[in-house]
């Protein structure tokens, strides 16, 4: 399997991404992860992010964070599948706009599910930054794994990793789990993705899509 010119500076770009930030070793060997994966592919690659905690929460604090999320998320899949305008805004940002257009459908985005999240309940504080979050069109789920929390982010294309690792690098995934942990928990928090994890997902949504394995 060849890389494209795409994938190259993605993989590129996560790399740098981890020598700044010390999160890994060595970085993995493209070819045998290219071997490995030529056998099957998948069609949506779940990337985790990982959201830990200093100090680590407790595991009712992590059962709290994990049922809010799961409730922003149950209500943003209701409205992509009930809400003529969502469903509207969704297919406009799946036709690959320009950047200004992309802006102006998001924010239109953001205002649907801001009150949808309000009106159902989800803490209000959490409720600017979940809902820009949920507006890009990437669907999550999330799990607690003891004192942290794991967020994963279901891709389909190499435009949505990129995506993703933008708004990872960027801070803004940070600001927006800094908000929903600690609103409910004393602690700080760190978002960071894996390379290792990304450039696996990566390696799967690039390779032929007529092969359905799915990993996680």
């Amino acid at each position: 399997m060849t890389l494209n010119g795409v994938t190259a500076l993605i993989l590129l770009y996560f790399n740098e991404f981890v020598v700044i930030h010390c999160y890994l070793p060595t970085f993995p060997n493209l070819v045998s992860m290219c071997n490995v994966f030529d056998a099957g592919c998948c069609k949506t690659a779940a990337v985790p992010a990982h959201v830990d905690t200093d100090p680590p929460i407790g595991q009712a604090a992590e059962m709290d964070i994990v049922a809010e999320l799961t409730r922003a998320n149950t209500i943003v899949d209701g409205l992509r599948q009930t809400s003529p305008n969502v469903i509207r805004l969704l297919s406009r940002l799946s036709e690959n706009p320009s950047p200004r257009e992309r802006t102006m459908i998001e924010d239109q985005l953001v205002n649907e599910i801001e009150a949808a999240l309000y009106q159902g309940g989800v803490p209000p504080g959490m409720v600017p930054g979940l809902a820009r979050l949920l507006a890009t069109g990437i669907r999550m789920a999330c799990a607690g794994r003891g004192g942290s929390v794991i967020v994963y982010f279901m891709c389909k294309t190499v435009q949505t990793l990129y995506a993703l690792g933008q708004m990872i690098v960027s801070g803004f995934m940070h600001a927006v789990f800094a908000v929903v942990v600690e609103s409910l928990a004393r602690t700080t928090v760190d978002v960071y993705v894996k390379a290792d994890e990304f450039n696996l997902r990566l390696l799967c949504v690039t390779c032929p899509q007529d092969r359905g394995l799915s990993i996680d």
